[in-house]
């Protein structure tokens, strides 16, 4: 549960058997914490029956990222100030290994590891008007939730490096251009068209659709299990540089 309010940090809701996963901190334009992850862990455990499975964000606005405002430490030892990474690598890794098709619906915008999150689903859905955003060197920290391996390996150096370093905006255009997004809808009917990618897909014979997943997802793999520990590793010591605690106060 959330700490401002008693509402759940994440909602379902069965739409004719595709399950939508909504982002509930509207207020915070849906901000992961570190609770944030164990519920979309835990609604993910309990949604095998879905034949597909959509994921965005409440009040019109996918997700702003980690929460900055909420301490980074979970856990005791050196490796405690990326405990929210570390959790982050962890569910998005059970969002892939799922064997129905998953949809992220970008409003508004994928901020940070928002971004992350809706790379991890199998295909993106975006409004015509959102955006998409890495600032995280301007907060002196580093990207997290696999964004630099998955933007370097799309888009190449360069293109990531300008992206990641200069925190440089992408719309859904340009980013449905270079392939990071698969489908544009109109602001305000991108949920719904989600939900019709989706079920296009979930209307397919369920054990090939599981099968080729595991094929897409068994090219990722190497690259990706060898880049996640390096990643939890630089962002442990990035959250230990007085400039990060600096850059949160900013934003509390």
């Amino acid at each position: 549960m959330g700490a401002e309010t008693d509402e759940p940090l994440i909602l379902t809701e069965d739409r004719d058997g595709v399950a939508v996963i909504l982002l509930n901190r509207p207020a915070q334009r849906n901000s992961l914490r570190y609770e944030s992850w164990t519920e979309l862990s835990t609604a993910l455990a309990e949604l095998r029956g879905a034949r597909g499975i959509v994921i965005a964000g409440s009040g019109g606005f996918f997700s702003a990222g980690g929460d900055l405002k909420t301490g980074p430490a979970h856990g005791d030892g050196p490796m405690g100030p990326a405990g929210r990474v570390e959790h982050a690598q962890q569910v998005m890794a059970q969002l892939r290994e799922v064997p129905v098709p998953t949809v992220a619906a970008v409003e508004g915008a994928a901020v940070g590891l928002g971004w992350s999150l809706a790379l991890s689903c199998d295909l993106v859905v975006a409004a015509r008007d959102a955006f998409f955003s890495a600032p995280f060197v301007a907060r002196a920290v580093v990207p997290d939730g696999g964004l630099a391996w998955r933007l370097t390996q799309q888009l190449g150096r360069h293109q990531a490096s300008s992206l990641l370093l200069r925190g440089s905006r992408l719309t859904a255009e340009e980013a449905h251009r270079v392939g990071l997004v698969t489908d544009i809808a109109e602001p305000g009917s991108v949920i719904d068209e989600a939900i019709v990618v989706a079920r296009e897909v979930a209307d397919a014979d369920p054990g090939a659709v599981e099968l080729t997943k595991r094929l897409i997802a068994s090219v990722e793999a190497v690259g990706l299990a060898s880049f996640q520990p390096l990643e939890l590793a630089i962002a442990t010591v990035a959250q230990h540089r007085s400039a990060a605690a600096a850059g949160r106060a900013e934003f509390s």
